[in-house]
This record gives structure tokens, sequence and C-alpha cells, in this order.
């Protein structure tokens, strides 16, 4: 769990930062589980003392932004980049790596922002208690362990060397606790949205492994961020 959370957040923990085991892989959705609580506690003090939901929804972002270090927010937008070059796959890749963030990759975080606190604005507005907003970043957690196990790492990347591909019984032991995780915030409609963040992922991997081939740390950083968005709007989606 600690191994999972200092490689998913900028938290201070004690101890030695160490790249992930299997173990760890499994401890992901607990990891967003922290995260959602961060949402949780901020969407309660922020409603205390904003004016209004919209302040409420981007301050939720903003304490994302700031117990992830926004590091897959910086995944998406070297994806998009690598994306709308339209270069070959090896290219992109390098475009990717590029520190410098290109138009693609702005466009891709605002659009990603604008959703996300659309519909952090409508789940605020149904749910005093919102509780079930820790679901999403669970469904984030869980859709990077299973891209990982579906799409096996870059050969010539910091990826391969920094987290172990999963294998079944690892990638069934993280989504089973996922699926406890977000059913335990959301009920039926967690599990839901996180079977729609996995299909989406399993979506993903594919047009991945067909556009770059092995997958890049960018590539699993981004589909955490494509399903906790995902998971967000299926909470919006009356049911």
């Amino acid at each position: 769990m600690i191994a999972a959370l200092r490689f998913l957040t900028v938290l201070p923990l004690p101890g030695p930062h160490r790249a992930p085991t299997a173990g760890s892989l499994v401890a992901f959705p607990l990891a967003g589980v922290v995260v959602g609580a961060v949402w949780v506690a901020t969407a309660i003090a922020a409603e205390a003392v904003a004016p209004s939901l919209l302040l409420v929804a981007a301050v939720i972002l903003v304490a994302d932004a700031a117990v992830t270090g926004g590091l897959h927010l910086d995944a998406l937008a070297d994806v998009a980049d690598g994306v709308a070059s339209r270069r070959p796959a090896e290219e992109a890749v390098r475009v990717m790596r590029d520190s410098a963030v290109g138009a693609g990759g702005v466009v891709a975080v605002v659009l990603a922002c604008l959703v996300r606190q659309a519909a952090l604005l409508s789940v605020l507005g149904a749910q005093p208690r919102p509780w079930s907003l820790v679901a999403v970043p669970v469904a984030g957690r869980a859709a990077m362990v299973l891209v990982l196990a579906l799409v096996p790492a870059r050969t010539d990347g910091s990826l391969a060397g920094a987290v172990p591909r999963p294998g079944p019984r690892t990638t069934a032991a993280s989504l089973a606790v996922a699926a406890a995780c977000a059913a335990a915030a959301a009920g039926p409609r967690g599990a839901a949205v996180l079977v729609l963040a996995l299909a989406v992922t399993a979506g993903y991997a594919a047009w991945w492994r067909r556009r770059f081939g092995g997958l890049s740390g960018d590539g699993a950083g981004a589909v955490g961020v494509l399903a906790e968005t995902l998971a967000l709007l299926g909470l919006v989606v009356p049911g």
C-alpha cells in the first residue's frame, strides 16, 4: 500500500522511494481510495466556505493535481502531442518524451478538466456528501493495472524497469480489490462505472498496441485520466 502511494502520489510518506512490486500493483486501487478520500474531504470542506458548487468542483481538481503531482495530466498531454503529430510510431513516442507541451497536449488537458469539472458539478449537486466520488480514482488506478497487463512495456523506456508487468493473478486480485472498493463507495453504480472504465481501457490497450507497440509511462498515465473521466461521467448518467 505504501509503495503504491509513493508511486502514484506525492504524499510525504516515510521510507525510501522504490519501484512498485507485483504486490503494490494489487494495492493500486487502494491508493485510489486515498485519492478519492482527498476528493471527498475537499468537497466537504470547500462546500462549507465556497459560494458555489462550480468553485467547489474546481477546488477538487486542484486538490487532485496537488496530491498526484499532476503526473497523469502531464501524461495525457504527452500522449495527445504524440497522437497529434501524426508521425510514425517511433517518432510519435519521441514527441511524447519531449518535455515541451504542444498545442495538442494543452487542448487535451483543458478539455479533460472542463469535462471533469462539469461532471463533478453534477455529482455535487445531486449528493450532499459525495462519497461515490471515491469510486472514480479507484477506477483510474485499476485501469493502469489492466493496461500494464494487456500491453508489454517498451524495452527502451523507464516503464519496463520501474513497473513489473502484472500476471493474471495479480491483475485479477487488483481488479477484485477495485470492484470491492468501488461498490463500497457507490454501490451498484460504482461497480458499473468501474466496468465501463475497464472496458474502455481494453479498447485503449488494443489501439495503443496497433499505433505505438509497447507501452510507455505516458500511455499508462493517460489511461488513468481517461478512465477517471469516464467513471465520473458514469456517475452523472441517470441509472
